[in-house]
């Protein structure tokens, strides 16, 4: 071996040898830093609340500040500790009053979880001591926090329906909307006119150049139809415009004004298109016209001129949001626990649904007529047309307005809603068989009542069901409100079967139709129809598959309250 390998050898020798002190100096670190955490964490957290809160921050965990102490533990002891505090002797007293009254239910039964809830008593006391300990502000939240949980059960049984999120569905905007309904009214009146004036153009000895003969159509009569068309279009349009412009302190003097000043063309250019009319045509025609329109409207709106031009019921200051995409002409809903404050909602709920309603038909119904009536009343008396065509186009244009209509007037949040104030609402079954031994009492309006309580209203007996029951025993309002949007999948359920058996019908006409005007004027419709079946398809599929969650939600807490009432 040569020297300088003896030399490289003796070196590997004591790298080898200081090996084993390498390896043991990180583990040994490692050990008295995991050593030193575990100490201060003992010392901020593990051993009482000293003042010094700990800084680590859980993910699963939201950071509590000094006014929200460490939970103190179950201790048997605590309720004996706290009868041993003189200072707070009241909110002790307080404490057990509301015990007491909470364990008792409205029907008169006893809370089985009332006689051994000893959390309320718990978080009081340490309420309590940290009031001791000089914070102020806890003792407030605390208090609070107990207020709320008596508020939101009865003896320990869940009052508040649990809802399910419904998913952001998109709505057509107003714009959108009569935009489209303009499109399809034009295209339904210009189908009407062709049953009415269609020629033989494609015979050779035909002295027809065109499809139609234009010149039995009167002009005033075009202008009028297309004047109660698109004046929704253009109101719609005048207020986008002045909700980007206007500031927001003078957005309602400003719609107003544009509302009055479009009034007053609109009825100019139609009373001078009547004027021309009555000139060319009989005045009891006129008459015929316009009558029932104006009789109509004045019965359903009286002397309002907001469901002229908006079939909308949003007020005239709110704005679209756009970013959500969702109309905000809904009202919404308020998770309360006032048996007035849900019966008030529902009343306004109902009125509201009553008012779109009468909106949506009058504004089908109208359409139907300027666009299927009108064209026949001033047809010349030498015209021969298929009437029973004529009549079924206006039906079918018709029907299909007024499908379009209640899909826009009542869109899945809207009906979503209905559904969670009936839940709410709850209702009443009369009790027939008369038992004086079962306990009863007599029906207040500001209890909210749990499930299966008994009550007496007007000399009959009666048992709530749900999960908890706000309404009337006996109202035939609150009955019917509870029938229809108890489910909530009822009311687009039926639109949709609506819309269904309409499309049906059009297919079966359109298969068995041999004529060319009559063939091109189904097409049209039901191409028109297809959009609507779109989206009361798309709103039924997403009600269906959320409210089979809540409906397992709920049938949970039903077998929880009838386990707890046993």
């Amino acid at each position: 071996m040569q020297p300088w390998e003896r030399a490289a050898a003796g070196e590997n020798a004591k790298h080898q040898e200081t090996n084993p002190f390498l390896v043991l100096l990180p583990v040994a670190l490692g050990l008295l830093a995991m050593w030193s955490v575990n100490r201060v964490w003992w010392f901020n957290g593990g051993q009482g609340n000293t003042g010094i809160p700990s800084t680590a921050v859980s993910r699963r965990r939201r950071w509590r500040p000094l006014a929200y102490p460490r939970r103190p533990p179950t201790l048997t002891c605590l309720n004996r500790d706290l009868e041993e505090v003189g200072s707070h002797e009241t909110s002790t007293k307080k404490v057990t009053s509301t015990d007491t009254k909470e364990s008792t239910m409205p029907g008169g039964r006893r809370n089985p979880g009332g006689r051994g809830n000893s959390g309320a008593r718990i978080q009081s006391g340490a309420s309590n001591n940290s009031s001791g300990n000089g914070s102020a502000p806890s003792n407030l939240t605390t208090g609070v926090t107990e207020e709320k949980k008596s508020g939101e059960s009865i003896g320990s049984r869940p009052l508040a329906p649990k809802h399910v999120p419904i998913p952001s569905v998109p709505v057509d905007s107003q714009l959108m909307f009569e935009a489209l309904s303009l499109a399809v009214s034009a295209i339904a009146a210009s189908l009407q006119l062709l049953n009415l004036y269609r020629t033989v153009w494609w015979l050779p000895q035909s002295y027809n150049e065109y499809t139609m003969n234009f010149y039995l159509v009167d002009p005033y009569l075009l202008i009028f139809i297309a004047t109660m068309l698109a004046r929704r279009l253009i109101y719609a349009l005048l207020r986008r415009m002045i909700d980007t412009v206007s500031p927001a302190r003078w957005l309602p003097a400003a719609q107003r004004i544009m509302r009055i000043f479009l009034l007053v063309i609109v009825i100019g250019v139609l009373s001078w298109c009547l004027y021309y009319m009555s000139e060319r045509h009989n005045t009891m025609k006129v008459f015929y016209f316009c009558y029932p329109s104006i009789s109509v409207y004045f019965l359903m709106f009286g002397v309002s001129i907001g469901p002229f031009f908006d079939i909308s019921t949003v007020p005239l200051y709110v704005k679209e949001d756009r970013k959500t995409k969702f109309l905000l002409d809904k009202p919404l809903h308020n998770c309360s626990l006032s048996a007035p404050a849900i019966r008030a909602e529902v009343s306004s709920l109902r009125s509201d649904f009553n008012r779109r309603l009468k909106r949506a038909l009058f504004a089908s119904s109208g359409t139907a007529y300027v666009c299927g009536i009108a064209p026949v009343i001033f047809v010349p008396p030498h015209l021969h047309f298929n009437v029973t065509w004529v009549v079924q186009h206006i039906v079918l244009f018709w029907l299909g307005r007024l499908s379009a209509h209640f899909a826009q007037a009542y869109p899945v949040r809207y009906c979503d809603v209905l559904h969670r104030a009936a839940l709410h609402l709850g209702k009443w079954t009369k009790v027939e068989g008369r038992n004086n031994h079962i306990p009863t009492q007599m029906w207040n309006d500001s209890i909210l009542w749990p499930h299966g309580s008994l009550v007496k209203h007007n000399k009959e007996l009666y048992r709530s069901e749900g999960l908890c029951t706000a309404a009337e025993p006996g109202n035939s309002s609150h009955h019917r409100f509870h029938a229809l949007f108890s489910n909530p999948t009822m009311l687009i359920c039926t639109l949709l079967g609506f819309q269904l058996l309409l499309v049906a019908v059009q297919l079966i006409i359109l298969l068995r139709t041999i004529e060319w005007y009559q063939i091109l004027s189904m097409t049209l419709l039901l191409v028109t129809n297809y959009y609507t079946l779109f989206k009361l398809a798309r709103d039924y599929l997403v009600c269906w598959k959320v409210y089979r969650a809540e409906q397992i939600f709920q049938e949970k807490a039903q077998a929880s309250i009838n386990s707890a009432a046993q």
